[in-house]
């Protein structure tokens, strides 16, 4: 049978997706014929799938990207394209844009994409290739089929403990996974629409494998993904600080006295409704992290309710408050240009962000994007008034302020643009 190349493009973007199904497929697929390579340039990426066509390979390119790089990444897939010797080669998409806008992704010159979560997909999918089964009935794998496109029903969602949360034997490591899926849904988010509107949490010893893998290769700074940190053990909306201590502790008894855990930040937040003294007094006793990052969003309860966020302002200042006594420092996520965002709303989210600085936070500013497969993808992009602007700029002046709001601005331009362009199609979903 013929030898089979996985060639994986790192753009710089979704690295930690990229090597999470690196590991699922080192993990399910044992066959020698399969060969796995990475590829970080367009120019290398070209020059690696045409060694391995060359040599008798059948070749698969493996992409995954957010929406805000989706224009870059179609020009790099029409350069490849216009390359000799290419037409042979396949391209597979996946990730939150690829599995919320399908039928864009396809018509962008990808021949396949997956759709939803990457792990049982990309590894079936494979093991079809391999054994010349009929790859077109693979779950989850959407394809153009005649005058329409094709989409398979998804395959069952996975538990996180049964993969590796990255590509463990290339030493490929990144923030663990601990929780999938998030049953906030708030309406600017991608996250509860594509992993579903409840938890799926890794085990603690699952967490405490994986620390020993990178402690193994040198890495001592552990950190983790999830929607929402306070969020680890539990079913519902409750927090439960036995659940959290023990992960903790289990990071803690690999780590010994030389590693650091970071907790309730970069990459992940906490809900202003989970904080707590006591749970507080926990993130202090193993947490190297001096701030937490928090999600506000907007200091208007209507603007809040609109959002379906599940907290009131109350509980943003009350958690600031409580961190900064505890010896954090709060940076307070806020999103402006929300869609029909009033003139009072605005004030009262400008209001509080006073306030909350005032107290000892930092406000981490964004601009709001319509982004694809949320209840707000057809929404205009979030427009900052220069009222807004001026205000946003005192606070960065100030030293109150930080984030991407700017460039934000314009990569909310872009995805409007391409809403305003979907055509109107039809899906066929295979039986």
């Amino acid at each position: 049978m013929q030898p089979l190349t996985l060639l994986i493009y790192y753009k710089g973007v979704n690295t930690y997706a990229l090597n999470t199904l690196i590991g699922a497929v080192q993990h399910g697929i044992k066959d020698p014929r399969l060969h796995i390579a990475l590829a970080f340039r367009r120019d290398e990426l070209y020059l690696k799938a045409l060694s391995a066509h060359n040599q008798g390979h059948r070749v698969v390119v493996g992409w995954s990207f957010y929406s805000t790089h989706s224009t870059g990444v179609q020009e790099d897939l029409h350069w490849f394209r216009e390359q000799p010797h290419t037409s042979d080669i396949t391209h597979l998409a996946g990730g939150v844009h690829a599995s919320s806008e399908p039928h864009a992704t396809l018509r962008m010159g990808f021949d396949w994409v997956a759709m939803g979560e990457g792990e049982i997909i990309i590894v079936e999918l494979l093991r079809r290739l391999l054994n010349g089964d009929d790859v077109y009935t693979t779950p989850g794998l959407a394809f153009i089929h005649g005058e329409t496109w094709k989409r398979n029903p998804p395959p069952p969602l996975i538990q996180l403990d049964d993969f590796p949360p990255f590509a463990d034997r290339w030493v490929r490591v990144n923030p663990i996974e601990i929780t999938r899926g998030c049953i906030y849904a708030c309406s600017f988010c991608q996250t509860p629409f594509m992993m579903k509107a409840r938890f799926r949490h890794r085990s603690v010893a699952s967490v405490m494998r994986y620390v020993q893998v990178m402690k193994e290769n040198g890495a001592w700074d552990i950190r983790f993904i999830t929607p929402t940190s306070l969020s680890y053990g539990s079913d519902d909306a409750s927090v439960k600080p036995e659940a959290i201590e023990a992960l903790l502790k289990g990071v803690r008894q690999v780590l010994g006295d030389r590693g650091r855990i970071y907790f309730g930040t970069f990459p992940s937040e906490v809900r202003p409704e989970h904080v707590t003294p006591d749970i507080l007094r926990v993130l202090k006793k193993y947490v190297h992290n001096d701030n937490l990052l928090m999600g506000a969003q907007s200091g208007s309860q209507n603007m809040l309710d609109r959002m379906h966020r599940g907290h009131d302002v109350a509980c943003i200042e009350q958690a600031v408050r409580y961190s900064v006594e505890a010896g954090f420092l709060p940076n307070v996520d806020f999103i402006f240009g929300f869609p029909d965002e009033t003139e009072e709303d605005i004030t009262a989210s400008l209001q509080l962000a006073e306030r909350l600085t005032d107290m000892g936070a930092r406000i981490h500013g964004h601009t709001f994007m319509p982004l694809p497969g949320t209840p707000l993808r057809s929404s205009p992009p979030g427009h900052l008034s220069e009222r807004i602007i001026e205000k946003l700029h005192k606070f960065v002046s100030a030293g109150k302020m930080y984030g991407q709001w700017i460039a934000q601005r314009n990569m909310a331009s872009e995805l409007s643009k391409k809403s305003s362009r979907k055509e109107t199609v039809r899906a066929t979903c295979s039986s």
